[in-house]
Parts: structure tokens; C-alpha cells; sequence
């Protein structure tokens, strides 16, 4: 038969009696708890004031420091490093867009000179008198 062991949970504190791990969840806070390194026999010979302090300690060294707990919200309000972020990729954007900008120029300008020796072309043939198809056929 298992040995008892003693859980405790690092949210709230509370603690019990357990033989599988599986079994350790706390009441108050639904989560798993933590098997204290003490033996349960050692344990229990504690009186409540010297658990309480055994347990406040394990929880204080394995949580945030207050310090820390206070400056998370901080930091999550702290968005200069994101708008450092965005101010990047928007310069990468409208370098992107420039160049592409520059391109649609480009066609369009070879596209307008395309167009207008198709004109000038269209007008030069149509300046030229009509051969008659047997004509045509000698030439070719």
C-alpha cells in the first residue's frame, strides 16, 4: 500500500492527504497541487502555525514577486515596442509601394507609346493606295 503525501495547492495555500497524484486537485481553486518534499509523518507532527509558515514560504519562493505581479500590467500597457514594430513595417510599405508606383508609371508610359505607334502605323497604312489581291499575291 502507498504512503500519504502531502499536496498543497500555490494558489490558495490549502493542503491534504493523498496517495495518488492523481487525486490532489484543490477544492477551492480546481488545480493540481504540488507534493511537498516533507515526509507526511514529519509533516503532520508540525504544529499549525509552523505548516502555515512552511507552506507560505514554498508558495512566496515559486510565485512572482510582488514587484513583478505589479509591473506586468504595466508592461501590458506598454506598447512602444509594438508601435516600434508597426512604424518599421509601415516604412517597408511605402518603399513597396513606391516601387510598385513607379512601375505602373512605367507601363503605362510604354503602354500609351505602344498605342501610339499602332496609331501612326494604322494611319501610315491607310495612306498607302489599295493593291488589288492579284497584285498581292505577285508581291508575296
Amino acid at each position: 500500500m502507498r504512503e500519504l503525501a502531502v499536496y498543497y495547492c500555490m494558489k490558495c495555500g490549502r493542503y491534504g492527504y493523498y496517495q495518488l497524484v492523481r487525486n490532489a486537485v484543490c477544492a477551492n481553486c480546481n488545480v493540481k497541487m504540488t507534493q511537498l518534499d516533507m515526509p507526511y509523518i514529519k509533516f503532520i507532527h508540525l504544529d499549525r502555525p509552523q505548516r502555515d509558515e512552511l507552506l507560505s514560504n514554498l508558495i512566496l519562493a515559486n510565485s512572482k514577486s510582488i514587484t513583478d505581479r505589479i509591473i506586468q500590467a504595466d508592461r501590458l500597457h506598454n506598447n512602444r515596442k509594438a508601435i516600434a514594430q508597426l512604424q518599421d513595417r509601415l516604412q517597408e510599405l511605402e518603399a513597396e509601394n513606391q516601387q510598385l508606383n513607379e512601375t505602373i508609371d512605367w507601363m503605362h508610359k510604354t503602354i500609351w507609346n505602344l498605342l501610339n505607334l499602332k496609331k501612326q502605323l494604322e494611319q501610315q497604312l491607310g495612306q498607302q493606295p489599295e493593291q488589288q489581291p492579284e497584285q498581292q499575291l505577285k508581291n508575296s
